[in-house]
């Protein structure tokens, strides 16, 4: 069976890269040859047996690519490739893994328009289009208003073997870790400035670290506050952050899973979330509102924190294992896809794939360098 998985970004500081490089290895035992398109691709994160090209943003040539790939199921995970199946009959039953868009009310003032004529236009005309839907909690497929939709829960044991036990110094602060992007456009949903409360109202009993990708303005408004921004770290750094940290805290309004909550389980923290979107799915340490957040944090001691995290690796461990992601997906494409043609794919496939890799060596390049001159 031929399977093409379509995304705008293949990155690592990407969720939807971490769900797809940790879905790879799975799709491949099962037997499937995996091609995947992205317009922002980081090869490192493939695995063996998985072709990858970059394909240009405006994704001319990508219908004779798919055609020509011969391809049984086509997933795509992000936009713009939701769309281009909805007008693009590529001969293959398709997938919308769907890992959701904030609501209109938490864009900003000027995107607003636009997102209320996405949302319309996916619930209206995309879904129905695409042959199946999947979604990453409960919650999501409420939230999508799409009830036929599966749900597949992310996994999130990738740290377990990374993970360190480490043995704070116990006078110190409470270590706070909030992983999450902090730019401009994401700094209301993502809860910042409960971030930047939670620092003023606690003072010097906590140290707070945001681990993820922001603009300048937005670091230097946390760092003014002596709240560390180290930016987008590898995976064996964010690991030592966890490890590191007595507990993880998230003030995001709207997740459809929340992925460093569940991450935190399996490095024995607990995460600390307010009581809104799917975090009840992910998290039994749920708030109604920041204040009742703020003073468990107040009286917590580093021993009740030791034990809230060995709570929550309780409850993690079993729920969101990748080998548990992996298998369902499986599951869901061969009951969709009885029948694969096995054919291989055609001469003209491999010519754009080469046409396109040459494009992204000249853009690497030769394009930087003219660039850094200019």
């Amino acid at each position: 069976m031929r399977i093409a998985i379509l995304t705008s970004v293949y990155c690592a500081e990407f969720g939807v890269a971490r769900v797809i490089s940790s879905q790879l290895p799975f799709l491949v035992d099962a037997g499937f040859e995996i091609d995947l398109y992205a317009c922002e691709l980081d090869r490192a994160l493939l695995c063996s047996g998985v072709q990858a090209v970059r394909v240009p943003t405006h994704l001319k040539g990508l219908r004779k690519s798919l055609i020509a790939g011969r391809y049984d199921v086509i997933i795509a995970h992000t936009d713009p490739f939701y769309q281009f199946l909805t007008e693009n009959d590529c001969g293959a039953f398709t997938i919308g893994y769907e890992h959701g868009f904030p609501p209109v009310e938490l864009c900003l003032p000027e995107e607003r328009e636009a997102r209320l004529k996405e949302i319309g236009n996916r619930q209206g005309l995309i879904y129905p289009t695409l042959n199946q839907i999947v979604t990453i909690s409960r919650y999501g497929a409420e939230y999508l208003n799409w009830p036929k939709a599966s749900v597949i829960y992310n996994g999130a044991d990738h740290y377990e073997r990374l993970y360190k036990k480490i043995c704070p110094d116990v006078q110190g602060p409470i270590k706070i870790l909030t992983v999450t992007r902090y730019r401009k456009g994401e700094w209301k949903y993502k809860g910042l400035d409960h971030i930047i409360r939670l620092k003023k109202e606690l003072g010097k009993i906590c140290q707070i670290t945001v681990v993820g990708r922001g603009d300048e303005d937005s670091a230097r408004k946390l760092n003014i506050l002596g709240i560390n921004t180290p930016g987008v770290v590898t995976d064996q750094e964010l690991a030592s952050y966890y490890s590191e940290c007595d507990a993880l805290v998230s003030f995001s309004q709207w997740e459809l899973f929340n992925l460093p909550l569940a991450e935190a389980g399996f490095a024995h923290k607990p995460a600390l979330v307010l009581n809104l979107c799917a975090h009840p799915e992910v998290t039994p340490f749920v708030f109604d509102s920041y204040e009742t957040l703020r003073d468990y944090l107040k009286n917590s001691t580093r021993d009740s924190l030791k034990a809230d995290g060995e709570k929550m690796f309780a409850y993690v461990h079993t729920r969101f294992r990748w080998k548990q992601n992996g298998e369902k997906l499986v599951r869901l494409i061969r009951s969709s896809c009885s029948n694969p043609r096995f054919n291989r794919p055609m001469f003209s496939k491999k010519v754009l794939w080469a046409f396109w890799n040459f494009r992204e060596f000249l853009r690497q390049k030769l394009y930087k360098k003219w660039k850094k001159r200019s």
